[in-house]
């Protein structure tokens, strides 16, 4: 956990070190992310041990050392919210049966596993499963062992022994796959560790809230102890007013973290358009003072930062037609409106007005 000692060096988080091609990824390929000799350094030397190492930190859970707030008992949230999880995650439906193992598997090594994303937030908001597009999760874990005890549960089912875990080092998502088939049926990444010159997570889980997207997909929901946790303390009250509030968890400066937010926002704004009011005006207010110049600011990065920011704008809005992220990208300023415009430009893609 992060804050402890390890061969004298404070823990701060995981980092990953992908295996040769065609190896399995597992607990072997993670490091353990320590404060090094010097002011503001880093180390990787350490594998992550099995076992947590005595000595100094702290041994609460991490949503002990939230405030009281912070942590909401989910049945008092919604007395039917327990039982809607459960039934979310014993449906008999293959995420389901995936999920249940490999939280067997990593709570018996001291990992703590928590949904998030778009399934705790509709549920929260009280609409039914058909509104819940996927199964994401985050946790203590670092990449490797949840990778290892994927693959571990995938091949102790006889029925989904065929599904293929995968890290991806860009990111340290790790998404279990369906073979033969893009889309994924789990993705799951650990706590959010900002401020640092590679990929790495951590155990924080208020420094995981400040890495999220929106305050809204910041919730997190413990399905073993039925946990609702408001780490940035403003995703319940923006999921709960009479329109539900699009607000950026940090107000991020970097031109290429402001595009990439822009796309999720106008993502969510295309797809909850029909049956959700949704509040912008904190969100514009920001996307407003967006520099007019912004497309040109991330091109600047290279052609590979702008290749990512194209592959996200595909994932975000393939089937969304033109006109109409053109006409949301509008309400959120000129910078926003000019980056969909280049890259619907850049892509070539058509779609069809529905």
């Amino acid at each position: 956990m992060g804050g402890d000692l390890v061969a004298g060096e404070r823990v701060l988080g995981f980092t990953y070190v992908p295996p040769p091609e065609e190896t399995p990824e597992s607990a072997r390929d993670d490091r353990l992310l320590t404060e090094g000799e010097g002011p503001g350094s880093l180390s990787v030397r350490h594998a992550v041990p099995a076992v947590r190492p005595s000595g100094p930190g702290d041994d609460r859970l991490p949503h002990d050392r939230l405030a009281a707030t912070a942590v909401v008992p989910a049945a008092r949230r919604s007395p039917c919210l327990p039982t809607a999880v459960n039934d979310l995650l014993t449906d008999g439906s293959r995420p389901a049966r995936v999920l249940r193992r490999i939280a067997r598997t990593l709570r018996a090594s001291g990992h703590e596993l928590w949904l998030s994303g778009g399934a705790p937030r509709e549920l929260l908001a009280g609409r039914g499963r058909e509104a819940i597009r996927d199964l994401d999760l985050t946790g203590t874990a670092p990449a490797g062992r949840f990778a290892e005890a994927a693959r571990q549960a995938v091949e102790e089912d006889g029925e989904t022994y065929e599904l293929r875990p995968r890290v991806s080092p860009d990111t340290l998502v790790c998404t279990v796959f369906e073979p033969d088939r893009p889309s994924s049926l789990i993705d799951y990444r650990g706590l959010g560790l900002g401020d640092m010159p590679f990929p790495a997570t951590g155990t924080d889980l208020t420094a995981d809230s400040r890495q999220r997207d929106f305050t809204v997909n910041s919730l997190l929901y413990d399905f073993e102890r039925h946990l609702v946790i408001d780490a940035s303390g403003k995703g319940l009250r923006h999921l709960s007013g009479p329109a539900r509030a699009l607000v950026p968890c940090e107000p991020f400066t970097d031109p290429v973290i402001r595009a990439e937010l822009a796309l999720r926002a106008v993502k969510f704004l295309v797809r909850w358009a029909d049956d959700i009011a949704v509040d912008t005006d904190e969100l514009s207010a920001w996307t407003r003072e967006f520099p007019h110049d912004l497309t040109d600011l991330v091109r600047r990065r290279g052609e590979r930062t702008w290749a990512r920011l194209q592959a996200l704008h595909h994932d975000c809005l393939s089937d969304a037609p033109e006109d109409q992220q053109k006409a949301v990208a509008k309400t959120l300023g000129p910078a926003v409106q000019q980056l969909i415009e280049a890259l619907l430009r850049t892509t070539g893609r058509t779609v069809e007005p529905r």
